[in-house]
C-alpha cells in the first residue's frame, strides 16, 4: 500500500518532522474503508483513537431524545477524535460515523504508546494533532458566541463551502443550530 498521502497528512500536522520518522508514525495507522452510516465511535464507548479522513467524510453527532445534533464534519485531510473521552477515560457522549463511503486511517493511542512511549517525534505529533483539532473545535464554538444564525450560514458559505456541497440541508441546519425551515429562509433571502 502506498503511504505517500498518509505521510503528507502527517507532515501537515508536524511540519518539521524528518522523513525518517514518517514510517514510524505511519506504522501506527490502520487503513479502513467504511460504508455510509458505519459507526466508528458509539455513545458510551471509550475513545482511544484519532481518525484521519483520506476520502469521504465523518459526521460527529450527539443524540438528544432521538434527534441527531450535528457537532462536526471531518473531510479529506482532517482529523477528529473525542478528547473528553480520551482524557477522562470515560464513555463518549456522541457518535462518530461515516457520512458517506469513506476511506480513513485510525491511530490508536494505546498501541502508539506501547510501541513508542519514549519517542519524541510521536509525542510531538500527537500534541500538534491535538492542538489542530482543538483549534477547529474552537472555531465552531465561536460561531455560536459571535454570530447570528444568518451570519453563521454566511461564514460557512465563505470559509467552508465544502459543507454546503456535501452535507444535507437538515444536517447543516443542525450543525449551525437552527431549524431546516430557518435555513431555507436564510438561503431564500440571499437569492
Amino acid at each position: 500500500m502506498d503511504h505517500t498521502a498518509l505521510h503528507n497528512y502527517i507532515k501537515q500536522v508536524s511540519k518539521r518532522m524528518v522523513d525518517a520518522d514518517l514510517p514510524l508514525i505511519a506504522s501506527c495507522a490502520q487503513h479502513r474503508i467504511l460504508k455510509k452510516g458505519e459507526v466508528l465511535l458509539k455513545e458510551g464507548e471509550m475513545c482511544r483513537t484519532f481518525y484521519l479522513v483520506e476520502k469521504g467524510h465523518l459526521r460527529t453527532y450527539y443524540n438528544k431524545d432521538g434527534v441527531a445534533i450535528n457537532l462536526n464534519f471531518t473531510f479529506e485531510g482532517e482529523f477528529t477524535t473525542n478528547f473528553k473521552s480520551i482524557n477522562n477515560k470515560e464513555g463518549s457522549a456522541f457518535f462518530i460515523e461515516a457520512g458517506e463511503k469513506s476511506v480513513i486511517w485510525t491511530f490508536n493511542l494505546d498501541s502508539m504508546s506501547a510501541k513508542f512511549a519514549d519517542h519524541r517525534p510521536i509525542e510531538l505529533f500527537i500534541r500538534r494533532l491535538a492542538v489542530r483539532i482543538l483549534f477547529a473545535s474552537e472555531e465552531h464554538s465561536n460561531l455560536f458566541k459571535l454570530y447570528t444564525p444568518t451570519e453563521r450560514y454566511h461564514y460557512i458559505e465563505k470559509n467552508n463551502p465544502t459543507l454546503l456541497q456535501r452535507i444535507s440541508l437538515s444536517q447543516l441546519a443542525s450543525y449551525i443550530g437552527i431549524t431546516r425551515e430557518t435555513l431555507s429562509r436564510i438561503r431564500r433571502k440571499k437569492s
